[in-house]
Parts: structure tokens; sequence; C-alpha cells
């Protein structure tokens, strides 16, 4: 069960997505709004060290989360200012404070103390010991999502974030995905291009099957059914177009995958969808 919930924030409409998200995913859960204060350079000109901006720093963004605590009108909600960078500081937050879950914005605003800009979010989501949701839509009142995509290619992260998803969407429609990258060779003859192709395709239809088996196997395990779907593609291009082709409301997926042929989401493409997704995106480990 969740209980705590970490809600990096800066002042940008994305931050406020993120809390918006938050408040209404994890309706019991206690919610740590957190603020980080980029570490800046401020010394004196006769060369000593003058802490009069940090202290206005740490003022203001007290003041900044106060304001939003009164504008959201939540008990809920517990503020922090942290000193340092972005990155670290919530990692260390989630270890020091007990949290279960980030909910973060996709992007933050520009300028010196910017917080959520792009890389920060990838990097938390890649490096955070718990599940960590990147939050794309405004959620003026939010709803849950009724259709939710976990892409599946059998290794314990995938299990993990079909598991966390069949338990935290118990109304949702689940669809499992499986990716399978066509073959590649250096079949220099037609001839040896048709053999590859037939080789591929009996080796896909034995291996799509296995897997899919395995996601009904965890769905079953709850009592639960599962949608099972298998496509040709590059992983993350395929995962992304679904999305928009099917009508997801939200992603869940495994920040690693398993070696082999056929690997989905080692690395660069759970980072991948986390940047290109139309739609928020929850990486689980």
């Amino acid at each position: 069960m969740t209980t705590r919930v970490l809600v990096p924030y800066d002042t940008s409409e994305q931050a406020d997505y993120a809390l918006e998200h938050a408040l209404g995913e994890f309706d019991d859960a206690e919610i740590l709004l957190e603020h980080v204060i980029e570490p800046f350079t401020n010394y004196t000109g006769a060369g000593g060290y003058d802490t009069t901006r940090y202290k206005q720093e740490l003022q203001n963004a007290e003041s900044m989360l106060e304001t939003v605590c009164d504008r959201y009108d939540d008990d809920r909600i517990e503020t922090l200012v942290h000193y340092g960078r972005p990155v670290h500081k919530i990692l260390q937050t989630v270890d020091e404070e007990d949290v279960d879950t980030i909910v973060i914005g996709s992007h933050g605003r520009d300028g010196a103390t910017r917080l959520l800009l792009g890389s920060v979010a990838e990097t938390v989501a890649r490096r955070s010991p718990v599940p960590v949701t990147v939050v794309r839509q405004p959620a003026e009142r939010y709803e849950a999502p009724d259709h939710v995509l976990v892409p599946f290619e059998g290794s314990d992260a995938s299990k993990h974030a079909l598991q966390y998803t069949l338990d935290r969407f118990e109304d949702a429609t689940v669809t499992a995905l499986y990716v399978a990258v066509p073959a590649k060779g250096d079949a220099g003859t037609v001839d040896n291009v048709f053999d590859a192709l037939e080789d591929w395709d009996d080796e896909r239809t034995a291996h799509v099957e296995s897997i899919l088996s395995a996601a009904e196997t965890v769905a079953a395990d709850s009592d639960r059914t599962v949608d099972t779907q298998n496509i040709d593609g590059t992983p993350a291009n395929a995962i992304v177009e679904f999305v928009d082709e099917e009508g997801i409301d939200r992603v869940v997926l495994g920040s690693t995958g398993r070696d082999g042929l056929t690997r989905l989401l080692l690395g660069s493409v759970a980072e991948t969808v986390v940047r290109r997704s139309p739609v928020s995106v929850t990486v689980v480990k």
C-alpha cells in the first residue's frame, strides 16, 4: 500500500499537474512536496562567503510552497525545501523519508533554478528505487485510467510492472504488449533473405506465445485477465505509436529488461518512452 508520495515541485505547470495527479491517484497517502534550490555561487566582493542569497532563496521557496498548500487546501501535504543537485536530493529524500513512490512533472520551467527539465525526470525514473510516474496531462479532476498499457517481454521487471498495474488499477483494461524485433542479417541473395524471414517467422510465433503466456499467468494469479497484443517493430517507436492509436490512458513499464535477441526495455528504450509518450508513464523496478 502506498502511504508516502514524493512530488518534486517548482512553479511550472507540469509540477502542478504532478501534484494534482498525486492527490487524486493516491487519495489516502501523505504527499511530500519538495522544492530543491539548485547550487549557486554567492561570494562577496571581498572574497568572503555571503549567506544572504541562500536565506532569501530559502524564504522564497518556503513562501511559494505555503501558497501552493493554501491553494490545494489538503492537510495531507507536507513541504520540504532542500539545497543541492535536484536528482541527488530527490533520491536522498526517497531514502530518508521512506517514500513509496515519486510523481514528477515531465519537464519544468526555464531559468537558473529549473528543476524538472527533461533529463532530471528521466534520470530520476531510471535511478529511483521506487516506482516513478512521469506526468504529462493536466488533471483538474483526477480520473483513474480506463486502459493501461504494459510493455511486456518476460523479464522480472516487466512482470513487476504488470503486477503493479493489476494491483493498482483494479477497474482498468490492461493490455500486455510484446514488441518483437524483426530479423536482421547479412543475407546477400534473395534465397538467403527468404530463408531468414521464414526462420524468423517460425521463431517469432513460438516466442510470442511463450512471452504472452507468461503475462496471462501473472494476471491469472491475481484473478484478473489481461488483453495480450504483439507487434513487430523498434520497441520505443512501436510502444509510442500503440499508445496513440489505441487510446491508452497510462503506460506502466519496467525500467530494465532481459538480454537476448528481442530484449525490450533495456535502459534507453524505457527512457525514450518516458520522453516521447503522450500520456503519463509509470516506471517500476
